[in-house]
């Protein structure tokens, strides 16, 4: 049929994001083609990747929610796995700087109204990931001015000042 390769999730579609990844059911489907098979499901980091590939004989892993808010984990995973340099993980200024410029790049992309709504998971998943207070994160969520979107985020992902109240 031309298929070259297949990932498959480890929980069914009854379970949707329920109970936890089966990968060893993955290695029926692996034992049974000629093409290379990705194991996906439950993968958040490098001890995880590592059982999804032994209990699945998968010849990769494919990590979605995981890497929510964290687009590093996956150079991070992947140095773990296999003794590369590590990434650098943003922190601090660079971090703001990192999500401001996929912010602006939404907009840009998608124009200010669907960029701004496109945004607001991705920019929640950063915020999740950075700390940030409800009120703050309620701030950046909600406002529609892109220059207070960038400037609440520059609060938002800032340790020292993410727990202040969203103005």
């Amino acid at each position: 049929a031309g298929i070259q390769m297949i990932t498959i999730h480890g929980r069914t579609r009854c379970q949707f994001y329920k109970g936890h990844a089966d990968w060893r059911a993955i290695r029926a489907i692996k034992d049974a083609v000629r093409i290379p098979v990705i194991a996906n499901g439950d993968i958040i980091d490098a001890t995880t990747a590592r059982q999804a590939l032994s209990q699945s004989g998968a010849d990769g892993v494919m990590i979605g929610r995981g890497a929510q808010g964290r687009p590093w984990a996956l150079a991070e995973i992947s140095s773990e796995l296999y003794g590369t340099a590590k990434p650098t993980i943003p922190v601090g200024a660079d971090l703001i700087a990192m999500v401001q410029n996929h912010y602006s790049a939404m907009l840009d992309f998608y124009g200010s109204d669907l960029g701004g709504r496109v945004a607001r998971k991705h920019l929640g998943w950063y915020m999740d990931s950075a700390g940030t207070s409800t009120a703050l994160r309620k701030g950046v969520l909600t406002a529609r001015d892109p220059s207070d979107v960038q400037t609440l985020l520059a609060r938002a992902l800032d340790p020292a000042q993410n727990q202040e109240v969203a103005a």
